[in-house]
């Protein structure tokens, strides 16, 4: 039962990984696409000067959360909660600038990302010594019981 659940983390956290690297790239996109928007009509609004300074923060959030779980880094738990943490509270930088009368309802419609986000924490705060490592432990375990 317990290499089960080490497996099942192992899924997880390969998902999660992968999961990061679509929303690094898919938050470097949204920049270039604030970018060309405000080049092509020479209006600067405040939410495209907002995206187009927290987009970069959050692609590079979790690009280097997906770097960590790639190379197996002691750093990755803190990266991954970290690019998690955005994932919960992706609208606050939308309060801080001051543009609060559609953060909520646009919270409430984003709540599978919310739930995405709390579960991403809870895998990642569960310690985790990698399905390979265990799964090899296991075998040289049960060869020199056999021995």
């Amino acid at each position: 039962m317990v290499r089960l659940g080490v497996l099942l983390l192992a899924i997880c956290r390969v998902v999660y990984c992968w999961m990061f690297l679509v929303w690094s790239l898919g938050s470097i996109y949204m920049v270039s696409i604030n970018i060309r928007r405000v080049m092509r009509t020479h209006l600067i609004d405040k939410g495209a000067i907002g995206t187009s300074t927290i987009f970069p923060i959050y692609s590079v959030v979790f690009g280097i959360a997906w770097w960590m779980i790639v190379r197996g880094k002691p750093a990755l738990k803190r990266w991954a909660i970290a690019a998690n943490l955005i994932l919960i509270f992706f609208y606050v930088p939308t309060l801080v600038a001051g543009d609060w009368r559609g953060v909520l309802r646009d919270e409430l419609e984003s709540w599978a990302v919310i739930l995405i986000g709390i579960f991403g924490i809870i895998i990642f705060s569960i310690p985790y010594h990698g399905w390979r490592r265990n799964h090899l432990d296991e075998e040289v375990r049960s060869t020199s019981r056999t021995c």
